[in-house]
């Protein structure tokens, strides 16, 4: 009998770390081919919690039986470290660039604030708060500009932040850069979308050349209702049939978007690509998960600064029970990033930024 509980056991556990391994690398899976497969980055969390469940029971059950979940985190550790990097905290090095990326949401322009105050103020703490910050670059992403926001900037900033350039679709989101050094010029990343754009802000730092590839990608389209029903699902407010129909149009929502984000991120990696040797910046909302095509794609032969310096999941995303990283920094090896952290102080948007520093080699 215990040789047969054994057996059931281990059966369960590698059927876990299948699991792992499956949507632990569902982002070399092209959601335009396969779109609800290439969601499977979303319940990796699960899986791993699952297997650290598995040692928890071997710890009673057979203690040489601890090796079967291990080996699992070992042949999952990429998308281990993707979702939940481990680097102890270091102090910037001298002469470091700090970088912050920030979908404020129309400067904290939302349909509910968690305070009772209004938006113009709203805003105005938002705006205080970057300044605060006293970044070097600041990245926003669905910004708002206008005479009466750049008077606020004016006075709240009292000129930290000198240059300022945006970039707009017709009938979408707006992308802004505020920058201590002049921005000589950007570009738009050619790719169909009626409301996302990346757009590559050109700086001068100090006589050197930096790109900051600033990037909204598609968003996944869920209305306030939706996402309301997507935080009862997590919550486990809807059970049943009702749980099956729920999560099944959840899947086909998230796959449509992923599908249309993944010629985005090409034409985004292409961009990097022929601008090869150049020091540039990637960063913003990508609205994918890390275990996801987009953030795949964008990152191959850049260093993710979350990823390689980070501690813990760094949620960006925290409304109606969606908890995720869509928000991303990264860049070319001349850089070296260091201290990268999601900032929970300011929950004026329905993100937190991230932040962080780069520094060149040898500078």
């Amino acid at each position: 009998m215990k040789k047969f509980i054994l057996n059931i056991l281990i059966a369960i556990n590698v059927v876990v770390i299948l699991g792992m391994l499956v949507t632990g690398f569902a982002d070399l899976i092209d959601p335009r081919s396969w779109p609800i497969m290439a969601t499977g980055g979303y319940a990796f969390p699960m899986f791993a919690l699952a297997n650290l469940g598995m040692i928890v029971v071997w710890m009673f059950v057979s203690k040489k039986h601890l090796l079967v979940p291990f080996v699992g985190y070992v042949i999952c550790y990429v998308p281990m470290t993707q979702y939940l990097p481990v680097h102890a905290s270091s102090d910037p090095p001298l002469g470091a660039l700090k970088i912050m990326t920030y979908n404020t949401w129309g400067f904290a322009n939302q349909h509910e604030h968690p305070m009772d105050i209004s938006i113009e103020e709203a805003r105005k703490q938002m705006l205080r708060y970057i300044a605060d910050e006293d970044c070097h670059i600041v990245c926003i992403q669905e910004a708002a500009y206008t005479p009466t926001i750049q008077k606020e900037i004016d006075t709240i900033f009292g000129g930290k932040m000198p240059y300022i350039d945006t970039c707009k679709v017709a009938a979408g989101t707006m992308l802004m850069l505020m920058s201590k050094y002049p921005i000589v010029k950007h570009e738009k990343v050619k790719f169909e979308s009626k409301g996302n754009l990346s757009t590559a802000f050109f700086l001068d730092v100090n006589g050197k050349e930096l790109i900051v590839l600033n990037n909204h990608l598609e968003t996944n389209n869920f209305s306030v209702e939706e996402k309301e029903q997507f935080g009862d699902i997590v919550k486990g407010g809807i059970g049943g049939s009702g749980m099956k129909a729920e999560s099944k149009f959840v899947l086909k929502k998230l796959g449509a978007a992923a599908a249309i984000r993944a010629s985005q991120a090409d034409a985004v990696a292409n961009y990097v690509r022929m601008h090869k040797g150049r020091s540039m910046i990637v960063c913003g909302d990508f609205n994918d998960i890390p275990i996801s095509y987009a953030r795949r794609t964008i990152a191959k032969g850049l260093t993710d600064c979350y990823i390689s310096t980070a501690m813990g999941p760094g949620f960006t995303y925290h409304r109606n029970a969606m908890y995720v990283r869509i928000d991303n920094v990264m860049c070319t090896d001349d850089l070296e990033p260091t201290g990268f952290f999601v900032d929970k102080k300011c929950n004026l948007s329905d993100h937190y930024p991230v932040i962080g520093w780069v520094k060149w080699h040898g500078r």
